[in-house]
């Protein structure tokens, strides 16, 4: 293998993989060459791409200790450290400093130890010998190695075998609803589902004896940004977006008069009422409306509680140091944007006190929420998502510049979904650049966003083994490895330092080494109804689906259950040019009406169907509109899923056909924009839905 090729594998730069149909696809050699001079190597300076492989393969044998080592308690707890032949009969002492500031001392002498590998390096045989640790506490601790010579500081992260679990493994069947909180509808919201419609969501699903509410990322958005309704494009995925709070529970709303005076004003009443009846949510009416609040109610903050040194002001200022550098870094991002063009002062939108000021008044407002869930019984609570990046222009992306590839995005290869791959411009993070900064974002990112949760969703998990990078400008693009067992070892270990359950998004095209190795960590997969079918398309009994997996009957990326049967979305595909209506449609048509006798028959296996579409001959039925009869026998069967949990939209309640999003699109559909069609309060007042959901219960639990 010579030094290029070794470059290559270092950097995790694949040469091949499987596509959809299990072909294999060989990467274009020019393509692994760009992408390796996309993070800066000069492939033509034979010398430079000698010393990049020197300094990924046989450097790091120079020294005792990775700088980020892995315990697995209980399974491998011990640490493998390389010594030159003249250090093998010398002792080293080691310091260990647990988090909790514990202090552990002792000594080794590595020719006394197993030895586990070997590298020459210019004709000396480094060894690496295997030292016994056990015993330590999970978590982040600290390690110093020294002898008469030198010294090296390392990091052990002492992580548990498997994530966090709730309940009693798989003989828990939990169950809940999944909504963009966005769509949610109030009388009293600013025109956009806020934590306190949230809360309202938990008290009635919890009534109906639901574990979990899940939600779409709540990230942080770029507020600068022409269009910035995608929670997929986020700016930092450490923190929240401020347009989900509910002013009127600020606690300095009602002490702040003017504010109270300008909100009860006929003005602003008229405006709040036409932001609510409007059927898509106007994410900038709603910010212009919401920020100059948002800056009086800061400035009273600074006034009565800052100036004062009040127990308030004391809490804030611990919110801010607990936070730190991560806090820092996006407050001083979001102070530099031009906030002005929402209605906020340039000396409020550039002071970075005021963007913690938010972020302090979200995560409060959103904790409160996972309390009341818990508090109302739910055995989850809440479900967080985590996207799977952050744009360009963000406060992530630019605060952590060193740890991505400015030329390159992150996407997807060529799918029958996808003929020409999928490209999401996000930036690519750099894998190197991550394990040299001891996974710092990494961490960063998973306590952020378990911090007020009972599980998460992870987007695209597939990132933690390998991304398809795309380069501007040049078709195709190739599968970049990371370094999985590390990063899915710290998710093990958030998830229990946070109680988090953690569900990862595997649809798609997923190695076998991901799919096995989270089903031995208790990462959850995640399925969805549609797609679980055998080879013959036929509906799986909901006995034969996966156990360790969450079951959505549909997600934001899929048609409604209406809108699949009463075919709306294959009519908006074929109106906005995405299907061929001469070639495609017609045959998308006859498949769709051969799964809905698919989807009658199986009900029927399930003695499900309703009477009303009850028949001897299915075909007769398929063209009846969806109705609320067929809406519940379809959630009652997947709540006999043998997979740990199963989740609904709360749209399909209502019989709504518009989708939440249509992949593929951006200007020619309003994703990331559409409301409920009623109010949540009147959901949980239906008869008709409440029957629905207490007949779906019983499946589940009874």
């Amino acid at each position: 293998m010579n030094n290029l090729e070794k470059l290559f594998y270092f950097r995790g730069v694949s040469a091949e993989y499987l596509n959809y149909s299990a072909e294999r696809i060989v990467v274009p050699h020019e393509i692994r060459v760009k992408l390796l001079e996309a993070v800066g190597y000069d492939v033509t300076d034979d010398e430079a791409v000698a010393q990049a492989v020197y300094e990924l393969d046989a450097l790091p044998w120079k020294s005792w200790l990775k700088t980020f080592n892995i315990l697995r308690s209980g399974e491998s707890e011990y640490l493998d450290i390389r010594v030159h032949p003249e250090e093998k009969t010398t002792s080293i002492s080691y310091q260990i400093t647990t988090e909790a500031g514990e202090l552990l001392e002792g000594e080794l002498t590595p020719a006394e130890l197993p030895e586990v590998g070997e590298y020459y390096i210019d004709g000396i045989r480094y060894r690496a010998h295997r030292y016994p640790l056990a015993g330590l506490p999970l978590g982040y601790h600290q390690i110093v190695l020294s002898n008469a010579s030198r010294k090296e500081q390392a990091v052990l992260a002492v992580v548990p075998p498997k994530c966090f679990e709730i309940g009693n493994g798989h003989s828990d069947r939990l169950w809940g609803i999944n909504c963009q909180l966005y769509t949610l509808r109030s009388e009293r919201n600013w025109g956009i589902g806020d934590f306190s419609d949230l809360m309202e969501l938990i008290a009635g699903s919890a009534s109906v004896g639901m574990d979990v509410v899940a939600l779409n990322p709540l990230h942080a958005l770029d507020m600068s940004a022409e269009d910035f309704s995608s929670p997929y494009s986020p700016s930092d995925r450490c923190f929240l977006n401020p347009l989900y709070l509910d002013p009127e529970r600020i606690p300095e709303f009602w002490e702040c008069q003017t504010v109270v005076s300008q909100f009860r004003s006929p003005a602003c009443q008229k405006k709040l009422a036409a932001l609510r009846g409007l059927t898509h949510v106007d994410y900038r009416g709603v910010a212009e409306l919401k920020y100059p609040v948002y800056e009086a109610l800061f400035q009273h903050f600074l006034a009565q509680e800052i100036e004062l040194r009040t127990e308030r002001a004391k809490a804030f200022d611990l919110f801010v140091q607990q936070r730190n550098d991560s806090l820092t870094r996006f407050s001083q991002h979001e102070s530099r944007l031009d906030c002005q063009s929402l209605g906020v002062s340039r000396g409020t939108s550039t002071d970075p006190r005021f963007h913690q000021y938010l972020q302090w008044l979200a995560q409060q407002q959103l904790q409160q929420c996972q309390t009341l869930a818990l508090e109302c019984g739910m055995s989850v609570g809440l479900m967080g998502d985590l996207a799977v990046g952050a744009v360009k222009e963000g406060a992530e992306v630019q605060g952590n510049a060193e740890l991505f590839c400015d030329a390159a995005t992150i996407g997807a290869p060529p799918d029958p979904f996808a003929p020409q791959g999928q490209n999401w411009n996000l930036p690519a993070p750099d894998p190197i650049a991550l394990q040299r900064d001891n996974y710092r974002h990494f961490i960063e990112l998973l306590a952020a966003n378990m911090s007020c949760v009972g599980a998460i969703r992870i987007d695209h998990v597939m990132g933690l083994l390998r991304l398809w990078w795309c380069l501007p400008g040049l078709a195709g693009g190739a599968y970049v490895y990371y370094p999985f067992e590390d990063l899915l070892a710290i998710l093990c270990l958030e998830s229990h330092r946070n109680n988090c359950m953690v569900i990862g998004e595997d649809l798609g095209v997923v190695p076998q080494e991901l799919r096995s190795r989270m089903a031995a960590t208790a990462v959850y997969g995640n399925k969805v109804f549609y797609f679980e079918t055998t080879h013959d398309r036929q509906f799986k009994p909901p006995q034969d689906h996966q156990v360790d997996a969450m079951l959505m009957v549909t997600n934001h990326d899929v048609a409604t259950l209406a809108g699949w049967w009463n075919l709306a979305d294959l009519s908006l595909r074929a109106a906005m040019g995405l299907v061929d209506t001469v070639n495609e449609l017609p045959d998308r048509l006859r498949q769709r009406r051969a799964d809905k006798i698919r989807l009658l028959a199986w009900l029927r296996s399930q003695e499900l169907l309703p009477e009303s579409w009850l028949t001897d001959n299915s075909h007769s039925k398929v063209e009846q509109p969806f109705d609320i009869s067929l809406c519940g026998a379809i959630l009652r069967a997947c709540a006999r899923s043998r997979s740990r949990m199963m989740l609904f939209q709360l749209d399909d309640l209502q019989l709504l056909e518009e989708p939440v999003n249509i992949p593929g699109t951006h200007r020619e559909y309003p994703n990331w924009r559409k409301k409920q069609a009623i109010e949540t309060k009147a959901l949980f007042k239906d008869s008709q839905i409440l029957a629905l959901l207490a007949s779906t219960y019983r499946e589940r639990k009874q």
